[in-house]
């Protein structure tokens, strides 16, 4: 990987972590808004797999090792293909400002103390 490649790749991780923390519960702008799916959704789709060693470790610490690894990992990849499809929805309908469908809203917030879970889709963010 070239150096050029990896700094854009630096700096698109550092707006990601920048955009992602700033507080959900004050009144925001439209553009504010569609800025925040937007990166939510780019989160979304590219680091889905991150639910696949969580759902491993969640289920682990559940109940067992063996059973971890093995409904930990079916519950991983079903959470990976539904965070990666909720990602491209949003992607898709950023113009529309709408509220998260899954939480936590990006992979790595809440990451073992917090299951995947998904909202109705399209309500929109008034």
């Amino acid at each position: 990987m070239t150096r050029n490649k990896k700094t854009l790749l630096s700096l698109f991780a550092c707006l990601l972590f920048l955009f992602s923390s700033i507080g959900i519960a004050e009144e925001r702008s439209y553009g504010e808004k569609v800025g925040h799916k937007t990166l939510r959704s780019l989160s979304n789709m590219t680091l889905g797999i991150l639910e696949v060693p969580k759902g491993i470790i969640k289920t682990s610490n559940d109940s067992n090792m063996l059973y971890g690894v093995t409904a930990g990992t079916f519950l991983g990849l079903l959470n990976t293909v539904g965070r990666t499809g909720v990602g491209v929805i949003d992607f898709i309908s950023f113009p529309l400002a709408t509220k998260p469908v899954i939480q936590p809203v990006h992979p790595w917030q809440n990451y073992l103390t917090l299951p995947t879970s998904y909202e109705d889709v399209f309500v929109l963010d008034f």
